[in-house]
């Protein structure tokens, strides 16, 4: 087993510098498909997360009641109703994630998503729920699929219980990612990062702060962003998980209370966390 450590060291030396001439074309053009009437926030977090980690378009995909709610918290992103075309929402985008609020119902979008847009794609929370019935058309899939799954999910993915998952984190996400030729984010203390060939990246930022409704919505805009920025989806992933832990451990290490720590306040200090390791 191929297990290393995702470090400062290398977030740093991959982190993509900004050509002073550059547009927001450059930067990553993405797509969220999140959200529902009754989880609208899951939108909110997913695309604010992204616009902080420097995206330099992010549209969102959302049913039309939520549209304004996300808006408000989000004024730098674009929106698609979901009703309208889906083809229409891929076209010309860099990256898209799927999942976050999305509904256990809307497995079609999942199934057209995995057959049809042909660059990276994050599926993440509601968009994994039925992934396993996804596998022959997983295994037929050309463009990298990331999957970013705790471990609940996980364990409905492999068909195992969590006991198994939390036992053998390392194992089940090596052989996942090698079976599905895949990456998997498999969520959690020390979040491991499992390349399609079985490499293993290990984070270790992070604490329990973390352990709260939305901070995975906000993982997966991290990822989502970095990858629209990175040439290389690992040292994507990686560091989007890395910073993300980052960001969480800067709130403690500024006197935020770790049972106060929320999703919210990590996209808030995204910016310092950001300027603080890299600059």
């Amino acid at each position: 087993m191929n297990v290393n450590s995702w470090s400062e060291n290398l977030v740093i030396e991959h982190w993509p510098k900004r050509d002073p001439n550059s547009h927001k074309g450059n930067h990553g053009k993405v797509g969220i498909i999140a959200g529902s009437q009754l989880m609208p926030g899951a939108a909110a977090l997913c695309a604010g997360a992204a616009v902080e980690s420097g995206a330099g378009l992010t549209a969102v995909n959302t049913v039309r009641t939520v549209i304004p709610i996300v808006a408000g918290h989000v004024p730098e992103a674009t929106f698609y109703h979901r009703d309208d075309d889906l083809n229409g929402f891929m076209e010309g985008k860099d990256a898209v994630a799927a999942g976050p609020g999305l509904g256990r119902l809307s497995d079609d979008i999942i199934e057209d998503l995995i057959t049809n847009f042909d660059g990276p794609l994050v599926i993440d929370a509601d968009g994994l729920y039925e992934l396993r019935s996804h596998e022959v058309i997983i295994r037929k899939r050309t463009a990298p699929l990331i999957i970013t799954p705790h471990a609940g999910e996980m364990a409905r993915i492999i068909n195992e219980d969590i006991e198994y998952v939390t036992g053998n984190r390392y194992e089940a996400a090596e052989k996942l990612a090698i079976d599905y030729g895949i990456y998997v984010v498999l969520k959690g203390p020390e979040t491991i990062v499992a390349e399609p060939d079985g490499t293993l990246w290990v984070n270790h930022t992070g604490n329990a702060g973390l352990a709260k409704g939305g901070t995975g919505d906000v993982l997966t805009g991290m990822i989502l962003a970095f990858i629209g920025r990175y040439d290389d989806i690992q040292p994507a992933v990686s560091s989007a998980v890395y910073m993300h832990g980052y960001a969480a451990d800067y709130l403690i290490e500024h006197g935020e209370a770790m049972e106060s720590v929320t999703a919210s306040k990590v996209i808030k200090i995204l910016s310092s966390s950001f300027e603080r390791l890299i600059n």
